[in-house]
Parts: structure tokens; sequence; C-alpha cells
């Protein structure tokens, strides 16, 4: 009997002996499994995106009473934070009910984005959400306006009125508001990306001109008495350049 405990004994010695053997030849590779299946998304390097909105550029062509561009480009700081900007120009000729008008001007927006999308191995896709301060440097030019009034002492009260009393320019206006944004970018190849943001925006002040209004404001778009919000979009094209080299 206590020959069998003698045994047992150098048995489980031996199997303990042997188990950490194993641990010790397979743990390795188990590690390096480990460390692989961690490193599934490299970490994207800190870069500067620059481009231009197509539909403006595009508008510009086809429309005989816009011209316009904008310059947008934005800053890559962590993963998923970007510090952004916008700058633009536009001048647009419209007849509004009983007004014809030119408003031109530029205006820049500063601000920042949020990557909401998780991505692959290998992508480095966007949804953004963003925000947005503007400002606007821009002229009115009253062209011409339609007299409401329909009393006999008016001969001719259908026709435009485009010299005299109100009409000519307006200098020196300024407007300032804030954008909410929502979007994506998608990398379409090596650094190239293709954009697209819709923007609801919110007037804080603006500078009206004297008998008139700012019916218009470059970058904010259309604005009324009553109504201080607006939205807009842009569908932009960018490059981007890392500033430093991917660590393996």
């Amino acid at each position: 009997m206590k020959q069998l405990h003698i045994w047992g004994f150098c048995i489980s010695v031996f199997l303990i002996q042997w188990d950490l053997s194993a641990q010790n030849t397979v743990s390795p590779t188990l590690a390096n499994a480990t460390i692989d299946s961690l490193e599934v998304k490299p970490k994207p390097p800190m870069s500067l995106r620059f481009g231009a909105d197509l539909f403006r550029l595009v508008r510009s062509q086809y429309e005989d009473d816009y011209s316009g561009f904008e310059v947008v480009a934005d800053f890559r700081i962590s993963p998923n934070f970007y510090l952004a900007t916008e700058f633009g120009n536009e001048v647009l000729t419209k007849q509004s009910e009983q007004v014809n008008f030119t408003t031109e001007g530029s205006y820049y927006k500063i601000g920042f984005d949020l990557n909401m999308f998780e991505n692959w191995q290998g992508m480095d896709n966007q949804v953004i959400l963003g925000l947005r301060l503007a400002s606007s440097s821009h002229n009115q030019f009253l062209n011409a306006y339609t007299l409401l009034d329909r009393t006999p002492f008016w001969q001719n009260p259908e026709d435009q009125i485009t010299s005299g009393f109100a009409t000519g320019a307006r200098s020196d206006l300024n407007a300032l508001w804030f954008e909410v944004i929502a979007g994506f970018k998608v990398e379409l190849i090596s650094n190239i990306y293709l954009g697209l943001s819709l923007r609801l925006n919110r007037l804080l002040n603006d500078t009206v001109p004297e008998n008139f209004e700012n019916i218009h404001i470059p970058g904010f778009n259309k604005k009324t008495e009553d109504n201080n919000f607006s939205a807009g979009f842009n569908y932009s094209l960018s490059y981007r350049i890392p500033f430093r080299a991917q660590k393996n």
C-alpha cells in the first residue's frame, strides 16, 4: 500500500512538470495571436485635408445669376476629432416678390467635426456630426423694385423703378451665425475623399441695410424678417496630406 502512494506521487509530479513544459511552449504562440487580434485597426495619422465644394463650382457654370466657390479644410488631431473650416465667396442676383437685388460678399466658418463611424481595417471613412461659427462680410444692391401702391397717384404702378430713391448699394454689411452639421466623407482612392454635409443655420445677428433687408447672406443663404433659420449643404472633393508615418 505504501508503494502505491509513492508511485502515485511520482506520477503526479511527472504530469505537473509535463503540463508546465507544454504551457511554456504554447504560450508565446497564443500571446502573438492575441496581440495580432488586437491590432486590427491601426491608429490613423495626423493629417490635413483640403478641397473644394463641387456644387458651387457647377452652379456657377450653369446659372447666369450666380457665381461662387467654397474651399474646405480639416485637420485631424485625434482618430475621431477634426478641426474644420470653410471659406467662400458668392455673387447672387435674384427676384424676390417686388424686389430685384444682388448680394455679393465672402464668408468663413470655423469649428469641429466628430467622426461617429467605426472603421474596419484599411478603411478611413467618416460619418460626421459637427458645429461651425460663421461670419460674412457682404454688400447688398437694390437693382429695381415694383410699387405696391394701387392708388391713382401712380400712373404705372406695375413698372419697375430702377433708379432714384432706395436703389443702389448698401455696403459694409456683416452677419454672424452658427451651423449644426451632419454628413459623411468616403475615401474613394488613397487620400482622395468625397463628402456630403447638410447644415442647419441659426442667425445670431446681422447688419440691416438702410431701407432694405438682408434677403440673402453669403454662406447663410435665404433670410427672412420673421425667420432666423436657414439650411444648406456642400458636396466636396478633398485631398489628404498625412503629417506622420503610421507606426507598425
